[in-house]
């Protein structure tokens, strides 16, 4: 049917698809990077994420015979062609990732995401409850783990999973009597983990504006104030009072140059601080958050999804071969290549292409099509292979090659 479909409307091998991104006005982004990069003037109003993907809660639209039909909706259409029958098997037929540009002015929320198994009984339980899903009151929007990789594009500061215990009790030994409480739940806690959970727990549930929190922002003024402590202080300059901060003396703080990347899998807590960056993910909305936002929090639940044993922040594998740079997470879903300086040729498969700086060139086998800074293409499976040149700079989100599935190591940059 929908080989018929596609005659009857022209449908053939060699159609590449421009795409209108889905622009996200959360209150922490800027108004500035994101505008500029589509050819804008700056907004009014933060434009904090610019989404090219098929999610069904906000699509990436295509021009499709004169009218703008989500990618989702075109790829249900044919996703033997669009997809290839392997990846449309697997993937239930949807589009696996989600390319995001994130341009960030004030720290995201303290939040973590679901594993597969958690987010298919959540969205269950969710749905039986006759929970709307664009309700506030939804977590779970889609039965999906959202595994995340950002590349960074100016500097970046990222808060990663839990750091070891000494750490964490230099700082609270700096709070004095406010921290007391905090540092003697540390220390009598029966384990590495139980230490952290008994922490975040403890932290989370303080009141807005408490004395220690107030202490917190004062250490930004001592001597030698730690990458975790600048960190806490910066979320509070955004968030007054939130006691949220106080997580970020538990967490890796990581400061990523531009190309530099941090991959954040299934119960790893996170925040991203500031910076400009790529990231791609599972097709995915499930968010829970803690701290740091005007959004709905769910502090149970965020413990009970959280990985509490601390351990170093996941670098992705990098592979550069002349003038890419392919960066590989150990899942299924995605894999990002970065194309500098030069060609690449791109195996067959469901692709979005971004030109992030000057023109970008796609050329398939029936199609050649130029993209200024900011355009971005859906290249379909039965494309075939694509060449794309970069004079400037751009980035290719694909599935990986079976070959290169589970293959994310942890690498320094």
């Amino acid at each position: 049917m929908a080989t018929a479909y596609w005659a009857r409307r022209g449908w053939h091998d060699g159609w590449v698809y421009s795409l209108n991104p889905s622009l996200q006005n959360y209150a922490w982004g800027r108004t500035d990077s994101i505008p500029e990069l589509l050819g804008r003037e700056p907004s009014d109003t933060p434009v904090a994420e610019a989404w090219w993907g098929a999610h069904p809660a906000s699509p990436a639209t295509v021009d499709c015979d004169g009218e703008a039909l989500g990618l989702d909706g075109l790829i249900d259409r044919d996703p033997d062609h669009t997809l290839g029958a392997d990846v449309a098997h697997e993937f239930d037929g949807r589009l696996p990732f989600l390319l995001k540009v994130l341009a960030i002015d004030a720290p995201l929320s303290i939040q973590v995401h679901p594993s597969m198994e958690q987010a298919a009984e959540g969205f269950d339980i969710e749905e039986a409850a006759g929970i709307p899903p664009t309700s506030p009151a939804r977590t779970f929007r889609d039965r999906s783990h959202k595994p995340e990789m950002i590349v960074a594009l100016t500097p970046m500061t990222v808060l990663a999973g839990f750091r070891d215990l000494p750490g964490l009790r230099g700082d609270l030994h700096l709070l004095g009597k406010d921290g007391a409480a905090l540092l003697e739940l540390v220390e009598n806690a029966e384990s590495t983990a139980s230490a952290v959970t008994a922490y975040i727990r403890s932290v989370l549930a303080l009141p807005r504006g408490a004395h220690v929190v107030t202490t917190l922002a004062s250490l930004n003024s001592s001597a030698e104030p730690s990458a975790q402590v600048r960190a806490a202080c910066s979320a509070l300059a955004s968030h007054p009072g939130d006691p949220g901060a106080l997580v970020a003396l538990a967490m890796n703080v990581l400061y990523l140059r531009p190309g530099s990347a941090c991959f954040v899998g299934d119960g790893t807590v996170h925040s991203y601080q500031s910076g400009v960056g790529v990231e791609i993910m599972a097709n995915s909305d499930n968010v829970v958050r803690a701290g740091l936002t005007p959004k709905p929090i769910n502090v149970p639940l965020l413990l009970d999804l959280m990985n509490a044993v601390p351990a170093t922040a996941h670098r992705p594998e990098r592979v550069t071969e002349g003038a890419v740079t392919i960066y590989r997470a150990p899942v299924a879903e995605f894999e990002l290549a970065s194309v500098s300086g030069g060609d690449w040729t791109a195996p067959a498969g469901p692709r979005i292409v971004l030109s992030l700086e000057g023109s970008t060139t796609v050329t398939s086998a029936d199609e050649q099509r130029e993209l200024a800074c900011g355009e971005a293409v859906f290249v379909p499976y039965g494309d075939g292979e694509i060449t794309v040149r970069a004079p400037g700079h751009a980035v290719i989100a694909s599935v990986p090659l079976s070959a290169a599935r589970g293959t994310g190591a942890s690498t320094g940059d």
